[in-house]
């Protein structure tokens, strides 16, 4: 989690170009008039050079207001930094074990699941587009304004989720019918748009965090500032889906929104009180690639999860999604734009160069396709020990959390393992683990018992974690030093998108399956369908 060094070093190189060239011609300038000293020799120049790039680095490290207050000001600073970003890393997750209810309030119908999915991918594209993106927004206009302006879109979108199935009824969404919007569900596209607003907000508050954390802490103590923040967002992954079970199983789904309120409310006194105020600079933002790179994810996913919404016939054989070509090539011109800005803008969102070295280009792909295979198990495991098993939605998360309880074990020892056996074994090893244990998910029967979901979950957890440390370390190893911080944003945001585009190719094919059991099966009830599809 070192993706600081992209927002303060690597987008500011104008910056700092400009700044040192303006120091060596007015020590030139000096040196002309004054004329050189007898004794001055190369190594002497060599010196003073090195303590002008050395002064250089101090200026464009230096927050434009140095934070006061001592050790324990930074502590306050890195304790508010952590609870923003437990708070919305656990958004991501929190509404796994929620899905059912949340489901059946909306009157989302079965086939119309793919929709709902929607409700994860919408807060994880969220993510992906602000989070590269306002950590060199803060850099220009301020870390307080910027942080206090994000949280507060967090709040926002917090509130508008719980009160999603209001407005739904509220209002007559009979205009999106034009553009073909199916809306059966008001309640549901209140809730998605929400959960979107809720992400621009989230997504911006980590990187944002982690940028107050490097203001406040000095070289030899940042790395063990930014390493906390990282083990905090990671924890709030982990226990999102069973905080969100135990939020639902006592008060409802929509107070896992509302309960985020009072903690933003606190978070933006706090920040108030703690960042000092910066200076609005002028200096570029690359938002042409932000949106072309947004458009480009959205009409991606939509079109692996596009689904027709009658039960008709399906072809007995393979029950292939019904994917749109039209969405799928929208996405594949906006990617295609994506590429040729970044290409020639100033300030990129993404690096393009880092894909030329193939260590980074292998990382980034394992990268994506973990994030994609943790999402199935995060969305399955829920569903289906609330519909199979008929189990209460605290159950839920609690077999959902043999297996995200494991990743941080298996990231730590992930970790020891790369300095023994080589990063690319541990990998190797990690994804085996996983293997194994989606192979034994894949045996689970209707009436499995709780030793094989636990034997099961533990196993492929531990091989998630055991895959986290040789991708973080081979992306950084993979490029120069100053492209460290861009490198570890980029693998990360990569595992999100892996995670969107898992979670619409799984409704896509769970509903084209769906639709060849009802189709073969015309004369069951829709409860023995449903048996009968957990049990494939």
């Amino acid at each position: 989690m070192t993706g600081v060094k992209m927002y303060t070093l690597e987008d500011d190189k104008e910056t700092t170009s400009s700044l040192r060239k303006r120091e060596l011609l007015a020590s030139s300038q000096t040196q002309g008039a004054a004329g050189p000293s007898k004794g001055e020799t190369g190594d002497a120049q060599r010196l003073s050079l090195s303590a002008q790039v050395t002064n250089t680095f101090k200026k464009i490290t230096t927050p434009t207001k140095a934070p006061t207050g001592g050790k324990g000001a930074a502590l306050a600073a890195l304790t508010m930094a952590c609870i923003g970003v437990f708070f919305t890393a656990m958004d991501q997750t929190v509404v796994v074990t929620a899905l059912p209810p949340i489901v059946n309030d909306l009157n989302i119908g079965v086939t119309k699941l793919d929709h709902a999915a929607w409700i994860i991918s919408a807060y994880l594209l969220g993510f992906v587009i602000a989070m590269p993106l306002m950590g060199r927004v803060s850099d220009i206009y301020g870390r307080r304004r910027i942080f206090i302006l994000c949280l507060g879109i967090f709040g926002a979108g917090s509130i508008l989720c719980g009160l999603a199935p209001v407005f739904g009824q509220m209002s007559d969404l009979g205009f999106l019918n034009a553009i073909n919007v199916d809306t059966s569900s008001p309640g549901l596209i209140w809730l998605i748009a929400a959960r979107f607003i809720q992400a621009v907000g989230g997504g911006a508050v980590v990187p944002v965090a982690m940028a107050i954390a490097s203001d406040f802490y000095g070289p030899q103590r940042r790395g063990l500032a930014l390493g906390v923040i990282g083990a905090v967002t990671e924890a709030g992954g982990v226990i999102g889906p069973l905080y969100g079970a135990l939020i639902v199983q006592q008060f409802g789904w929509q107070y896992i929104f509302y309960f985020n309120v009072p903690i933003v409310i606190g978070l933006i006194i706090a920040a108030w009180r703690l960042i000092p105020g910066g200076t609005h600079t002028r200096e570029g933002i690359d938002w042409i690639g932000a949106a072309l790179l947004g458009l480009a994810l959205t009409c991606l996913s939509l079109g692996l999860a596009q689904q027709g919404t009658d039960l008709g016939p399906t072809p007995a054989n393979a029950p292939a999604p019904q994917n749109n070509p039209i969405s799928i090539g929208l996405a594949i011109v906006f990617l295609i734009a994506f590429v040729l800005v970044e290409r020639k803008v100033r300030w990129p969102v993404v690096d393009l160069s880092l894909f030329k070295r193939l260590h980074f280009s292998a990382t980034s792909l394992v990268s994506l396709l973990v994030g994609a295979a943790l999402i199935i198990a995060m969305a399955d495991i829920p569903i289906f020990v609330d519909t199979v098993l008929q189990r209460s939605v605290l159950d839920s998360g609690l077999a959902l959390l043999r297996l995200t309880a494991m990743i941080p074990v298996g990231a730590l020892l992930g970790g020891w393992l790369c300095s023994r056996i080589t990063c690319r074994f541990t990998a190797v090893l990690g994804l085996l683990f996983t293997a194994t244990g989606f192979y034994l998910m894949s045996r689970w029967p209707i009436h499995v018992d709780w030793n094989q979901i636990t034997i099961s979950t533990v196993t492929a957890g531990l091989g998630f974690g055991l895959v986290i440390a040789p991708i973080g370390t081979t992306a950084i190893n993979a490029v120069r030093a100053g492209q460290a911080g861009m490198s570890s944003a980029i693998v990360t945001s990569l595992r999100m998108v892996g995670m969107m585009l898992g979670l619409a190719a799984l409704t896509s094919w769970a509903l084209a399956y769906f639709k060849q059991l009802v189709s073969t099966y015309p004369s069951l009830p829709l409860s023995s369908t449903a048996a009968q599809f957990a049990n494939w």
